[in-house]
């Protein structure tokens, strides 16, 4: 398994577009909005700049007459399309009619596979304890999963038909197949093999679910879908507290297997039962806490008690259920001192 703490630096590439609108300063409350939704940081520069500032590279947004320019950087093409995707999905989601006035420089090439879509063949399928199968898979240009993004977005196709992908329409946006066609989701990158381009994801086992049931059947030799890497990269600090519940295990396990020695802080995780996950140690200043549900015994409880840390210094990570993500988020926020950035919370699942 390899896994680098920072991320390669590399020339950026550059994205250029143009939204036309006669009122750029509303246009630019909404972006301010979405931004604070996402809690992505953002400056406003009067009525006509704003350069908002993401785990992907940098949008900026510079008002030209009737028009508002628009310049992507990044690190890379698949990080590029995926900002400019966000991009036009938010103008669509604010007026799908001023998402008809919004055009690339260079698009992408009609017919195409998204550069941040690609192909994997399966390995194998085995299971991880009693809770989670372990999907092996290999491809070509999968080297971005070793250090850019801990999370994937995976997509299956339906059993006993012809895999369909989604394709580039004309304006450069992504045309997906039917929704019964591919089923997609989210996991952790548990690991990616530089040298045998081997890249491994654990799924929790959970009944009625479409990847566990995909996974029941899958055999090698079928192709699945892998979109990203994303959701954050492993924090760079001295000080951490990690949290989460079964559903985390991988992310944690990942996360932990890469900090120094000299790391402090803590890690909670909470089951329901005996974990059976394998888990790496913790760096040797830090303590790991495995929380029973049986006995009562909650994550929320024990952040309270833990030592977050000094400002500055620290990074609190927590992934488990929508609403406790939520009340996490507002809590660390309003309550602990803890901003965005010395943070990630993150919702692995939900109940409804």
């Amino acid at each position: 398994m390899s896994i680098q703490k920072t991320p390669p630096k590399s020339a950026c590439v550059d994205g250029t577009g143009w939204l036309a609108t006669s009122d750029s300063a509303a246009f630019y409350d909404q972006v301010l909005d979405a931004c604070k939704l996402w809690e992505l940081p953002v400056t406003r520069q009067g009525d006509a700049k704003l350069v908002v500032t993401s785990d992907l590279g940098e949008i900026r947004f510079d008002t030209a007459g009737a028009k508002v320019g628009i310049s992507i950087a990044s690190d890379n093409d698949a990080n590029l399309f995926m900002l400019r995707e966000t991009v036009a999905a938010q103008i669509d989601y604010f007026s799908p009619e001023l998402a008809e006035a919004l055009t690339w420089q260079a698009a992408p090439v009609t017919g195409t596979i998204p550069p941040n879509f690609k192909l994997a063949k399966v390995l194998s399928v085995t299971p991880m304890g009693a809770h989670f199968w372990r999907l092996s898979v290999t491809g070509e240009g999968l080297d971005a999963f070793a250090h850019t993004g801990l999370h994937i977005r995976l997509a299956l196709p339906a059993k006993n038909c012809t895999a369909q992908w989604p394709m580039l329409n004309e304006k450069g946006r992504v045309r997906w197949p039917a929704k019964t066609a591919l089923h997609v989701a989210v996991y952790t990158v548990r690991s990616f093999n530089l040298a045998t381009g081997v890249l491994d994801i654990d799924v929790f086992r959970h009944v009625g679910g479409p990847t566990c049931d995909w996974l029941e059947q899958a055999a090698s030799g079928d192709m699945v879908g892998l979109m990203g890497p994303g959701g954050g990269w492993v924090p760079d600090t001295p000080h951490l507290v990690i949290a989460g519940d079964e559903t985390a295990l991988p992310a944690i396990a990942r996360i932990l297997e890469a900090m120094p020695d000299t790391t402090t802080g803590t890690a909670l995780i909470e089951m329901a039962d005996v974990c059976d996950y394998p888990l790496p140690a913790c760096p040797d200043a830090m303590q790991m806490h495995l929380l029973s549900r049986a006995h009562g015994d909650t994550l929320e409880t024990a952040l309270e008690r833990a030592d977050l840390g000094t400002p500055g210094q620290r990074f609190v990570w927590f992934a488990a259920e929508k609403d406790r993500a939520t009340d996490m988020r507002h809590k660390l926020r309003e309550t602990q001192g803890v901003d965005r950035q010395e943070s990630y919370v993150t919702a692995y699942w939900s109940r409804g």
